[in-house]
């Protein structure tokens, strides 16, 4: 029997109610504040300072690092954070905002791909879940390419799970969109991944005996389209590919294929850590969830074993969506353990199906009303966060953290403490809903205030002196060069190239050439190496890791 008109309207007005909650949440987690820390290096300089090249030159084709080609990304990081500059100027903020909307659309979208399978409540926690996980609200917040990564993987991979399980076929046009996007935007490897991903829950899903054999395969070939689909995605992202490969004569190719790609792949670039790398990155990255999630492990497990038992089982939408969960987290942390290179931001793909899983996990809390929540709540409010707060002073002096940090700090922790103590008491009145929406909302709210805060923090630590010495080269009108570094941030504020010096060549070249006087910015770990500066260099100022030198090769 179809509902109802009057329950269809209650359903459409509970998606809007729960999305313009969504979307208030992530701008409010996402936007404020971005322009009150200056220029992270390396990354977040890197795209700010590529981009400004770009616009500078009129070239929407090349990407560049200071003024020279650079083949490492392709180039839709750019192009988003180009359109920003123009409609807002070159700043900091303008840098940022691409990358933090899409952090925006990344919990509405996950609102609206997991509501027909979770439910509107549990929906509803997953995005909220997705806005309090402290990686993907850091990398949010500056100008790197995993958070617009994440989102059009997040899409093709939930709209083409929707088509396998009954969605209409436009889901395929979001899909493919999506990939196509995401080829412009890290290349080919998360098009690999959601492809690889649908292989194994396919396998995972394939029904025993004949009816699982080449016609099944075939079946569900025709739902995906998938040389359709490739079509799509060439058709966005082909035409700047062959422009570059054209304007580079192949150099890009060669460059972003072959070494980026592969020798990433085979740990032959940089970035090698340890296979354990991602252990504490997974659980500190992704908390409370990371931790949380351990409590429904058993569930997970028995989602895994239904799917190779014979017989007639057959999930509910519920279940399918948290087994595909399941495999989509295995496979991104196992694949990425295996590559010898490792960063930490490679993992930030995770955060959709532990957002779903979360999300689900809480919404059957709240109908189970799990006797335990209430008594782990109490425990959290009066011991945990007190034991905290108490040891919140000496934690930040250990991170050099100032006073002004500190009082911030435990100012947001009061503010979620109040959130928990609302939970704490709404569990007791057996109102699980009310419990567990207060929890969620604490730890949003937490990271919406610790993120930003702690990056400003880190920022005036690491990178603010870096400025503070730029102003002097402005003021007393001199060259500046990098010693054995790169700096973005340098070109960044600056506005011209830079000298990065690397060989004696290249020091003759600078001192010989341009006007006096010159400048070297040499950082502590270089100082360390020389034990002792040349008898020509004469040190102007220090502030933190940097060393303001000037050159006077006549001493």
């Amino acid at each position: 029997m179809l509902p109802s008109p009057k329950r269809r309207l209650k359903a459409k007005g509970s998606l809007w109610a729960h999305l313009i909650i969504v979307l208030l949440a992530s701008l409010a987690v996402f936007l404020p504040g971005l322009q009150h820390y200056g220029i992270i290096d390396p990354s977040d300089g890197l795209y700010a300072e590529g981009a400004r090249e770009m616009l500078e030159r009129s070239d929407w084709v090349n990407p560049s690092a200071n003024y020279q080609p650079f083949y490492e990304k392709p180039i839709l990081i750019y192009w988003m954070i180009m359109a920003s500059y123009q409609l807002l100027g070159v700043h900091e903020f303008a840098a940022r905002l691409p990358v933090a909307l899409c952090g925006v659309l990344s919990a509405a979208a996950l609102l609206i791909l997991v509501r027909p399978f979770l439910g509107a409540r549990a929906a509803l926690f997953s995005s909220l879940c997705l806005l309090s996980t402290p990686l993907f609200v850091t990398v949010g917040r500056v100008a790197i390419t995993d958070v617009p990564l994440t989102l059009f993987m997040m899409v093709g991979a939930l709209c083409l799970f929707s088509r396998l399980n009954g969605a209409h076929w436009c889901s395929l046009a979001f899909a493919y969109s999506a990939l196509g996007l995401a080829l412009l935007i890290k290349g080919p490897v998360p098009v690999a991944l959601v492809a690889i991903l649908l292989l194994v829950y396919l396998a995972w899903v394939r029904p025993k005996g004949a009816e699982g054999r080449y016609h099944w395969w075939w079946r569900k070939a025709l739902l995906l389209h998938p040389l359709l689909g490739t079509a799509v995605m060439l058709s966005i992202a082909a035409p700047w590919y062959i422009a570059e490969g054209l304007a580079t004569k192949g150099a890009f190719f060669q460059e972003f294929f072959i070494k980026q790609n592969f020798g990433r792949a085979m740990g032959t670039v940089n970035h090698q850590n340890p296979f354990w790398f991602y252990i504490p990155i997974y659980f500190a990255g992704f908390f409370p969830w990371s931790v949380i999630g351990l409590l429904d492990v058993r569930r997970h497990f028995a989602l895994l074993k239904k799917q190779w038992r014979p017989g007639n089982w057959v999930p509910s939408k519920r279940a399918n969506l948290e087994l595909f969960s399941i495999l989509w987290l295995l496979l991104i942390l196992c694949i990425f353990t295996v590559l010898k290179t490792k960063l930490a931001t490679y993992i930030l793909p995770v955060a959709p199906p532990l957002a779903i899983l979360s999300g689900s996990l809480l919404d059957r809390v709240v109908r189970l009303k799990a006797p335990a929540l209430k008594w782990t709540l109490l425990v959290i409010v009066f011991v945990i966060l007190p034991l905290l707060a108490v040891c919140a002073p000496t934690v930040c002096f250990k991170l050099k953290f100032d006073i002004n940090t500190l009082y911030a700090f435990m100012g947001f922790g009061f503010f979620a403490w109040c959130f928990l103590t609302l939970a704490t008491w709404a569990a007791f009145r057996k109102k699980a809903e009310v419990a567990v929406t207060a929890i969620v909302c604490a730890c949003a709210f937490a990271c919406g205030t610790f993120v930003p805060t702690g990056l400003q923090s880190h920022y005036l630590q690491s990178d603010f002196p870096l400025f503070q010495l730029l102003r002097r080269v402005v003021k007393d009108r001199a060259q500046v060069a990098l010693y054995m570094r790169d700096s973005p941030a340098v070109n960044f504020y600056l506005r011209r190239p830079i000298k990065e010096i690397k060989t004696l060549l290249d020091y003759k070249h600078y001192v010989e050439s341009g006007r006096k006087p010159h400048y070297l910015l040499v950082t502590s770990d270089v100082m360390e190496q020389m034990k002792e500066p040349p008898p020509m260099w004469t040190l102007l100022e220090k502030r933190a890791k940097w060393h303001l030198f000037a050159i006077d090769p006549n001493r």
